[in-house]
């Protein structure tokens, strides 16, 4: 049998994390309770109580004694799983 490659560009690590879920449109905020799963460098995998779908831009806020937030892009999703690839901000 073939062994399968891994093609991922960043290795994934299993996490346990909670995080915030902002997302904005117009004038109107909305922040939700989300879940990280998985981890890597370039994303994450978010389980979150939220319409969103893939395109989808929104930060991730973790709990951090300084607030940290994250720009992100939804990838992927199913259901109430979605798959993140952040975003590097510009430098200032």
């Amino acid at each position: 049998m073939p062994s399968i490659e891994n093609t991922r560009r960043w290795d994934r690590m299993p996490v346990d994390l909670p995080v915030r879920v902002v997302t904005s449109k117009g004038f109107s905020t909305t922040v939700v309770a989300g879940r990280g799963t998985e981890m890597s460098e370039g994303g994450m995998v978010l389980y979150a109580g939220i319409l969103l779908n893939p395109g989808d831009l929104l930060e991730i806020e973790f709990d951090t004694p300084v607030l940290s937030r994250m720009p992100a892009i939804v990838r992927s999703r199913n259901g109430f799983c979605f798959g993140l690839e952040f975003i590097t901000p510009l430098p200032a």
